[in-house]
């Protein structure tokens, strides 16, 4: 130690640190580091700490301020090596603290997680993503989707100075696409365990959660609808932007999410519902109404839409459910009485235009009423003439006013017509059938009087023809009938004989009694 000292007093630096190394065991070497931590002396501190490290000595601090001076050095492979020697050594407090003193760097703390293994950078990002995603936050995005696919290693999450310094969306999406290629390395981490640090960044948050869903990855349901609502959040305002491309991606991930049957179990009908209303995604609404039975809903949001496509779905709907066609024959006049109201060229109005259009499925809804005979025409000529689905109210002030929701005469000429045609000739019918029944009562009363005068006189006949002094005297000379005295004696031998034999002689007598042969 003293010819150590000697030497380092002389500026004899190399010879000083040579004499040092004899000193491991017995020195602090503290003592040593001290005083070779300036820039010129890296290359002999550089050698005393890996004598520490060779010798089993080493403290984690040590091997970190090994690192770090390879990488002072420019010697990248040895500082990986180092790196990785020192993940597996360290315990997840060590990580946490090494990261902590390193928080005024982002820059620095990210590169030194990177270096970290797989159970290590994320107890780290558990404990420090907050802050180091608000520093760089696509960056840690990166790191966040390559521990969700399973694909982190220590030697690919490391950042070289290069890397550092470019932009934060080339690195995002070199990590998308660069991880498709690259085998698991480690375990697939859920990202409900960094999610956290990502509230401050919503649409990093959507990435983040997009990408998962779509590898597969495990999402908690309370994640997945949070991705529901931050993808139609961002549909929205590209909506608001006129930002067709974005738009359309968007619909695109949010549909797919509301027709998987696995995600639409996790989501929830009626949560999903609820958020689908929250940002008016109409097309969502559609499906969920669909899937919950909900027609009336379904059949006002279709009308909400006004599209072309809606109206024909709508139509479709009163095919397999003609109850609905009063809404629906509602919902077209309404629509039709707007944009007539808004358009004052009448010339405008052919089949080509949209007011046309609107004019045509109404008279195909009309159509559809004639055939299905389900609604009356009265109902049907109230509809028309502004009163919503015709049914009658007793508050007339919340009536619309006819002048504000009606459609030309024109549109239900042909269906007036067509039920004007058939009830006059149903009235035709009802008379002759009228006609026919009183020519039949007619002719039934004519009978009836026949039939009673008839019998009134063959009566009369009758009784007259009946002498009853006569009949009196044939029977009172006709000789009597020996066969029923006969048939007397042969009853009394019968009821004798058996009063003899029976063991119950009341019910013999009463039998007989019964059958009127006993006086």
């Amino acid at each position: 130690r003293r010819h150590a000292e000697h030497l380092y007093r002389k500026g004899d630096f190399t010879a000083a640190m040579d004499q040092y190394v004899y000193t491991i065991g017995s020195l602090e070497p503290s003592h040593v580091i001290f005083r070779f931590l300036d820039a010129p002396k890296i290359p002999l501190l550089t050698k005393y700490l890996e004598e520490l490290r060779s010798r089993g000595i080493a403290t984690s601090v040590h091997t970190e301020l090994l690192k770090t001076c390879y990488m002072k050095l420019n010697d990248v492979s040895m500082a990986d090596k180092v790196s990785a020697s020192l993940s597996k050594s360290m315990t997840p407090n060590t990580c946490n603290s090494i990261v902590s003193n390193l928080l005024h760097q982002p820059v620095e703390a990210l590169a030194t997680i990177c270096s970290f293994d797989a159970p290590n950078a994320v107890e780290a990002l558990k404990s420090h993503g907050p802050i180091l995603a608000k520093a760089m936050p696509k960056e840690t995005a990166g790191l966040v989707i390559s521990l969700c696919d399973g694909v982190y290693s220590s030697s690919i999450g490391k950042m070289s100075r290069t890397e550092r310094h470019r932009s934060g969306e080339d690195a995002l999406s070199e990590s998308l696409e660069s991880n498709k290629k690259r085998p698991q390395t480690c375990e697939m981490y859920p990202v409900h365990l960094f999610s956290s640090a990502f509230l401050e960044h919503p649409k990093l948050l959507r990435v983040i959660l997009s990408h998962c869903q779509k590898n597969k990855r495990v999402i908690i349901p309370s994640l997945k609808r949070m991705l529901l609502e931050l993808t139609l959040e961002e549909w929205n305002n590209a909506k608001r932007l006129k930002d067709i491309e974005t738009e359309s991606n968007m619909r695109n991930e949010a549909m797919a999410m509301l027709s998987d049957p696995n995600t639409a179990n996790e989501l929830g009908n009626y949560e999903a519902l609820v958020i689908v209303q929250q940002q008016d995604f109409t097309e969502g609404m559609v499906m969920l109404y669909e899937k919950l039975q909900m027609v009336s809903s379904s059949i006002e949001a279709y009308a909400e839409d006004g599209s072309y496509k809606a109206r024909r779905q709508m139509l479709a709907m009163c095919k397999s459910d003609p109850e609905l066609l009063a809404d629906v024959l509602g919902y077209f006049v309404k629509m039709a009485a707007g944009k007539i109201a808004l358009d004052d060229d009448e010339s405008s109005i052919n089949s080509d235009s949209e007011i046309g259009e609107l004019l045509d499925d109404i008279r195909e809804a009309l159509s559809m009423a004639k055939s299905q005979d389900m609604l009356p025409p009265v109902r049907v000529a109230r509809i028309l003439a502004g009163d919503g689905v015709g049914q009658f109210s007793e508050e007339r002030s919340r009536r619309v006013k006819n002048d504000e929701y009606s459609v030309p005469l024109s549109v239900a000429l042909d269906y007036i017509g067509t039920v004007m045609d058939e009830s006059s000739k149903e009235v035709d019918r009802l008379k002759d059938n009228v006609e026919e029944y009183n020519r039949m009562c007619n002719s039934m009363e004519d009978e009836i009087s026949e039939l009673l005068s008839f019998q009134t006189s063959e009566k009369s006949q009758d009784v007259n023809g009946i002498n009853i002094d006569e009949m009196y005297s044939k029977l009172l000379e006709s000789p009597p009938d020996s066969s029923s005295e006969r048939k007397s004696e042969t009853v009394s031998e019968s009821f004798w004989r058996e009063m003899a034999h029976s063991p119950d002689r009341f019910e013999t007598i009463a039998r007989f009694y019964a059958k009127d042969v006993l006086d």
